[in-house]
């Protein structure tokens, strides 16, 4: 009767264990989800008016930059762990082409946050915004 317990003790200990490995990768994903869609993003750069969507797109851009620094980070290590060259120089070539991406969306993102205190302050003065359509 002892060895049942113990034995069904250390099943409860070893699940316990297991299910505890996953949640940071839940925990991690869930921080890291994007808060919009590239459909809803090409929307809201549109019409974006408002210093809410402007801060809602720049957030996307400092998201999608740490996104693509992760990549290449990742990118850069399996290409320094590839035996075979020919890999390794294909690894090496995705990860600095995701490094510039990362980049180039880090520089949007200020500039959103620019565009956001613009609005605010056209706000706060009482003024429309200008027409921006684009037809």
């Amino acid at each position: 009767m002892r060895i049942a317990r113990s034995n069904s003790l250390i099943g409860l200990v070893i699940l316990f264990l297991t299910l505890l490995s996953f949640a940071p990768a839940y925990s991690a994903a869930a921080e890291r989800k994007s808060t919009l869609s590239k459909k809803e993003l090409k929307v809201l750069l549109k019409t974006a008016k408002t210093p809410p969507e402007h801060r809602t797109i720049a957030l996307y851009y400092r998201q999608e930059a740490q996104r693509l620094m992760d990549s290449s980070r990742q990118r850069w290590k399996r290409s320094m762990a590839k035996q075979d060259v020919e890999k390794a120089e294909k690894a090496t070539k995705l990860a600095a082409l995701h490094e510039e991406m990362a980049r180039k969306a880090e520089a949007v993102g200020p500039a959103h946050d620019g565009l956001a205190s613009t609005a605010a302050e056209r706000e706060a003065a009482g003024s429309a915004p200008p027409n921006n359509s684009r037809r």
